[in-house]
């Protein structure tokens, strides 16, 4: 049984409207997103300035924090634009934004001492988010010849 297309102009239609949509709304994703990269620089600043009577140790921990927002938000947005040259996200990316996010868990938690249960069950998942890195720098995806 072969299956036939009565209105292959229509499907056409609608699948560039709808990759024009997700332009769209990924541009102004990336606008949000460097909007916000710029307010975290700022806020990283004012509260440098803010916290000179504290402690050093409080003022390099919160700006080891506020810097590891901002890689986060660097990686968020090599993704977004990753997308929008080539129409697809590259795995990489998206582990490398995990491995960002992962790394705020774990400084996070450096300054908290937590339970041994919780250090095993980060050290699992940034272990296995470097395996995977390491999988996708060694084995990458072939690319189509069409």
């Amino acid at each position: 049984m072969k299956l036939t297309v009565h209105n292959e102009k229509v499907f056409d239609h609608l699948a560039l409207s709808f990759a024009g949509v997700v332009r769209v709304m990924l541009s102004v994703l990336l606008v949000i997103t460097i909007t916000a990269l710029g307010i975290g620089i700022v806020k990283s600043g004012i509260d440098l300035f803010n916290s000179v009577n504290r402690p050093l140790e409080t003022i390099l921990q919160a700006m080891l924090l506020d810097v590891v927002f901002i890689v986060a938000l660097l990686e968020i947005t090599m993704t977004i634009i990753g997308y929008l040259d080539d129409g697809r996200v590259h795995v990489r990316y998206i582990i490398d934004t995990i491995l960002i996010i992962m790394l705020n868990e774990i400084v996070t938690m450096w300054f908290k001492h937590p339970k041994l249960e919780y250090a095993i069950s980060l050290s699992v998942i940034v272990v296995s988010l470097s395996l995977a890195r390491i999988a996708v720098i060694k084995f990458p995806p072939r690319k189509n010849d069409d």
